[in-house]
């Protein structure tokens, strides 16, 4: 294969992998820190649990993104869960012109690692970065939680195929399965 075929048969792969990742749902975070006496945070769907002994999770940041040095730097972050009432902040956290704005009119509050907690997000976790793992365009951050809120009720925000959407009725969410209980 030449060089030029090998860099359109990545491009078409790469296209092809975003399509195909946007059908998978996942739930939208702020992940914010506080570094330097200022507010950062981005908009984030790539966060997972790694463990519950000790409570870890992770984030994944674009080294592009304006708020990863400050993150690394700071050593500190809060993943705040968004609910269905929150779409309108996390558009602002979105879009690059809106940064000065980011903070504005919303309660935020701290908990032991000093960034911003959403107050009436529908789950904060309060972390300090463990570890990172640079692949590719992206860095891993590993956190421990040190501290955790919740609040509301649980209608949690969902980004899908491009844009988001709500996951469950105006009345709530009400599983069929909890891991806890089982079926029921």
């Amino acid at each position: 294969m030449t060089s030029d075929a090998a860099t359109i048969a990545a491009a078409e792969a790469s296209a092809s992998f975003k399509h195909a990742m946007r059908r998978l749902a996942s739930g939208v975070c702020l992940v914010t820190t506080h570094e330097s006496g200022l507010d950062h945070g981005f908009v984030a769907s790539a966060v997972t649990s790694v463990s519950a002994e000790p409570p870890t999770l992770l984030v994944c940041i674009n080294r592009t993104a304006t708020s990863h040095d400050p993150l690394l730097r700071a050593g500190i972050f809060c993943v705040n869960v968004l609910t269905q009432a929150h779409e309108d902040l996390a558009r602002r956290f979105s879009r690059p012109e809106d940064r000065h704005l980011r903070f504005a009119d919303r309660n935020w509050i701290r908990l032991i690692s000093g960034a911003p907690v959403l107050e009436d997000g529908l789950a904060g976790f309060d972390c300090q970065v463990e570890r990172t793992v640079s692949v590719a365009t992206h860095t891993i951050v590993i956190g421990h939680v040190v501290a955790t809120r919740t609040a509301g009720p649980v209608e949690p925000m969902v980004y899908i195929d491009g844009r988001f959407t709500a996951a469950a009725s105006r009345g709530g969410f009400h599983p069929a399965f909890d891991f806890d209980r089982g079926w029921g």
